[in-house]
């Protein structure tokens, strides 16, 4: 009796074994592959490396798998040099200093891979040997990727494409089959669909999936701050803060989102330490004192007119041009009547005598004043600004006042 409790005991401890094993490679595409199929895929991911793409796709090309054709069609979707509606493919192994794009956007000499379409491969294969999970997602790995880069213009409609990749991604996942590629899409089509819910699921298994990755942690952020779980978003964020991207426009969005967590958490202090620390770091970005200003105009709890226009004023000491004026006047214009716009735009051009700021602010003053009904001014302030343009030689501008006069024309 005592030695068959121990046999069903070892038999419970190796079936926990094979259920951790099975689970810790859940990331892992490849996890069933014979040794021949992955050193052939490591000899590929080691030219991928090293930017050599023509050796890599040779390395799989045999495609004499599920495996290699899940690998081949990564290479082909993610390295290839120039495609033919993603049908066909040209590599090649890239010179020192070399890029993708520079290759991508320029002209050169490829070899193009006369094999047959990935969709082709891949039917042969499951008509051959029959289907499989991993089979499966390398078609929808190759539809989603055809669909981002060619929209409704390629060979597939787009909801031909996400019928099939939903369907995919949903039973890979199901079924705990798929790496990082597959979830970061499918978090992405809801993303894109705003699920937000679907989307805080999957972004959040990849930040505990890779840590160190900025964009998961603020996609997760985005995610529950559409779910109005503001307080649930503060942590994510300042994950998304310590773990920058390559891209300082998209941290600097990351110091945003964290202060727009702790402000609609009711935590203003927080949120305006955030700020500083943002505008620290990206001085030269006039977004961080609109968002100071924000934090005290559009909030009730720390409503502060004096304080959020004195903020919006200080914008324009790092930039002073129309997109960033005219972002001021959309502020104001979301919260009140033309007039406290009119009052930022004169005030601001007894400070800011650069011609071409001049030639804005009457341009912007002209559609408000236009909005207050005051003719006289708004013609004033318009011929003012076709007059600085014309001067300066600036044909665009004063091809824009003009189109501004004429719709002023036919609404008088």
């Amino acid at each position: 009796m005592f030695r068959n409790r121990k046999s069903l005991f070892l038999s419970l401890i190796m079936l926990m074994l094979i259920s951790t094993s099975v689970f810790a490679e859940r990331w892992n595409i490849y996890a069933g592959a014979d040794q021949k199929t992955l050193e052939a895929i490591k000899t590929c991911d080691g030219f991928i490396a090293e930017q050599q793409y023509q050796a890599a796709v040779n390395a799989v090309g045999a495609c004499n798998n599920d495996y290699m054709i899940y690998k081949y069609i990564e290479v082909c979707t993610q390295y290839f040099a120039q495609s033919m509606m993603h049908t066909m493919f040209a590599f090649k192994n890239l010179s020192e200093g070399e890029t993708l794009h520079d290759v991508r956007t320029k002209d050169g000499s490829f070899n193009l891979t006369f094999r047959d379409e990935p969709d082709k491969i891949i039917d042969d294969y499951k008509s051959a040997h029959g289907n499989s999970m991993v089979l499966e997602l390398a078609r929808a790995n190759y539809y989603f990727d055809a669909l981002m880069r060619y929209g409704n213009q390629w060979l597939k409609t787009p909801d031909e494409i996400l019928t099939l990749v939903k369907d995919v991604y949903s039973r890979a996942v199901a079924k705990e089959v798929y790496d990082e590629r597959v979830i970061n899409n499918y978090a992405s089509l809801f993303f894109n669909e705003k699920n937000w819910a679907g989307a805080e699921k999957l972004y959040a298994l990849l930040a505990e999936h890779d840590s160190t990755n900025g964009s998961y942690w603020y996609n997760l952020t985005v995610a529950k701050m559409w779910q109005e779980k503001y307080k649930e978003s503060i942590e994510p964020a300042k994950m998304a803060v310590d773990n920058p991207e390559e891209d300082p426009n998209n941290h600097l969005d990351a110091y945003t989102i964290l202060a727009d967590a702790y402000a609609y958490s009711g935590d203003f202090e927080n949120a305006e330490k955030t700020l500083f620390a943002a505008h620290e770091k990206y001085n030269y970005q006039p977004i961080v004192f609109q968002r100071l200003a924000e934090l005290y105009l559009i909030h009730k709890d720390n409503y502060n007119f004096e304080k959020g226009e004195a903020y919006l004023d200080q914008v324009l000491t790092v930039v002073c041009d129309n997109t960033t004026i005219f972002n001021c006047i959309k502020v104001y214009m979301n919260l009140s009547t033309p007039d406290k716009a009119i009052d930022f735009c004169t005030r601001n051009m007894k400070k800011y005598k650069d011609k071409k700021c001049q030639g804005y602010f009457n341009y912007f003053l002209a559609q408000l004043y236009a909005i207050t009904g005051d003719k006289t001014k708004t013609y004033k302030a318009l011929d003012e600004a076709k007059k600085i343009f014309k001067n300066l030689k600036d044909e665009q501008w004063l091809n824009t006042c003009e189109s501004l006069k004429a719709d002023l024309d036919k609404m008088n």
